[in-house]
């Protein structure tokens, strides 16, 4: 079932439960998982989204699982794509077995 109000970014979880929760910079972040700055700096700010890369190396950095990571990026693309302009499009395809009984 698709939430009411869209889920949150995964790079708010970043920001505040990793940045402000220990006290470190982006910069710092990025070194310990050994990505830019600007892909951190992208993240936080909710400019892109969290690959399965980035995911595994949070997960690593956590001591989470990258499912966890993947997920909270997946329910933002399926809010997204729920009310996208293709939505109702979508929800005019029939399901497979009303197409065998006509």
């Amino acid at each position: 079932m698709i939430p009411k109000n869209r889920p949150t970014h995964p790079g708010k979880f970043v920001k505040e439960d990793i940045l402000k929760e220990l006290g470190i910079t982006p910069t710092q972040l990025a070194n310990a998982l050994g990505l830019p700055c600007h892909t951190i700096t992208q993240l936080v700010n909710e400019k892109c989204d969290l690959t399965a890369d980035m995911a595994l190396r949070l997960s690593r950095f956590t001591q989470t699982t990258p499912e966890m990571w993947l997920n909270l990026q997946l329910a933002i693309e399926l809010w997204d794509a729920y009310h996208s302009l293709y939505a109702e499009e979508i929800e005019q395809i029939q399901p497979y077995a009303t197409m065998c009984l006509a």
